[in-house]
């Protein structure tokens, strides 16, 4: 086993709920392996072809009342398009059919009972298509519940645990929720999180994962006083996983090691993937010099994570083995600023256990070659139950981009009516 694999299994017993069941138990059965070190210094271009039956591009309505704001997200849910962006001082879901007709704005923020803080996050109910808006600060520590139309349902209260706090949860079904612990804590945690009910009963807690003896442990906090920086109270590390609702299941992901476990909805907690580093992984201890750019070893963004029926796409921070850097070039007060980049997808065959790392179909893009219709290289921001992976493309790019390449089906037809200041275009691969 690898040093920084861990199984840590606990066994509780839970109150009865409608939904989830009582007793936990360990699911045995095979550990698949992401053969990443086996991959490195290798790589080829991957067409969206050999992936999804088809990929759709729809228009989004521009109107004055569906204009989406800045850092938008796409997702597909229940045959709807949800983009999720931000305004000034205000976050808010436009809803679209998939033909992109605007169907109206969920927008609940206030100070009442039934409302929530502009700063909370959002997240659609993977089943419902509702919407589940979580308070960010302390006195809001809640999870408001809407249905697809936007009305109001019930409010979850986020339980109390003995050390640390819980934030970003996340429905696994009608009555189950999961959720991760912070980031940093005045103690060191007992739990990386729990599985609770929509009573606050605490069904299942998730088990400290192992961290590598040179993760730093301890964060000392500093502030801005008069004089200049002012150190402030020591905090710890968590490093907690990243939750991520996979169909029925949970997956969980750390980048601090090298497991993905699974909570099903049996609440039965086990690794499903390992992910082999070989000798990439970072073993130093001195880690001032190392960015996600430069460093001798390779680390998962845990931040990133699709799977579908068939494959598991991620992202790796190459560093110093990357074979292929670019830069990215961000618009930021009337000027353009290179970032420079050293990431790269990996695509996992669950089938055939194949694993192999994606090469940019153009230079400085990276996704899959859109050969199907032609258009701009695509990787998934999203994926729904049934495995429609969606991306968001700004006028801006699809127009640069088809007059570049000769672009085909109904992308040829929405470039001819599209204008740079209208609404994004959506891009939806039904995968196989």
């Amino acid at each position: 086993m690898k040093i920084y694999r861990f199984l840590i299994i606990v066994a509780i017993a839970l109150l009865t709920t409608n939904s989830c069941k009582t007793d936990v138990e360990l699911q045995t059965g095979e550990i698949k392996v992401i053969d990443l070190a086996g991959a490195v210094g290798g790589g080829k271009i991957v067409n969206i072809s050999e992936v999804a039956d088809d990929i759709k591009y729809v228009a989004l309505e521009t109107t004055d009342s569906s204009l989406i704001g800045a850092k938008a997200v796409v997702q597909i849910v229940n045959g709807l398009i949800y983009v999720t962006s931000r305004g000034v001082n205000i976050r808010d879901v436009k809803v679209f059919d998939l033909n992109g007709k605007y169907i109206f704005t969920f927008n609940k923020a206030g100070r009442g009972p039934k409302e929530y803080s502009p700063l909370s996050q959002f997240e659609i109910d993977p089943v419902t298509g509702g919407f589940n808006v979580y308070g960010l600060f302390p006195n809001e520590k809640a999870l408001k519940e809407y249905n697809k139309d936007g009305d109001y349902i019930r409010t979850v209260k986020i339980p109390v645990i003995e050390i640390g706090s819980l934030e970003a949860p996340k429905k696994i079904n009608h009555n189950c929720y999961i959720s991760s612990v912070g980031k940093l804590c005045r103690e060191n945690v007992k739990v990386h999180g729990v599985v609770f009910d929509s009573v606050s009963n605490i069904l299942f807690e998730i088990p400290l994962s192992k961290a590598p003896d040179y993760m730093p442990k301890e964060f000392v906090q500093t502030m801005m006083g008069e004089n200049g920086p002012v150190t402030g109270d020591k905090a710890y590390n968590t490093w907690s996983p990243t939750v991520y609702i996979v169909k029925t299941e949970a997956r969980l992901i750390n980048s601090a090691n090298d497991s993905i476990f699974t909570l099903d909805q049996n609440l039965n907690y086990y690794p499903s993937f390992i992910i082999n580093y070989g000798g990439f992984i970072n073993k130093s201890f001195d880690r001032k010099n190392i960015t996600l750019t430069k460093g001798d070893h390779i680390s998962l963004d845990p931040q990133y994570y699709i799977e579908t029926t068939r494959l598991i796409i991620l992202n790796f921070f190459m560093r110093d083995y990357a074979h292929e850097p670019y830069n990215e070039y961000v618009q930021a007060n009337n000027r353009v600023i290179t970032v420079p980049k050293a990431n790269c997808y990996g695509i996992y065959d669950k089938q055939t256990g194949f694993f192999n790392l994606m090469n940019q179909p153009v230079k400085g893009k990276l996704g899959f070659r859109e050969d199907l219709k032609n258009g701009p290289p695509f990787i998934p921001a999203h994926i729904s139950k049934d495995d429609l992976a969606s991306a968001l493309f700004s006028a801006v790019q699809i127009i640069e981009h088809a007059e570049v390449y000769d672009v085909k089906g109904e992308l040829k037809e929405i470039v001819s009516k599209l204008k740079d200041t209208d609404n994004p275009v959506v891009a939806i691969a039904k995968f196989k």
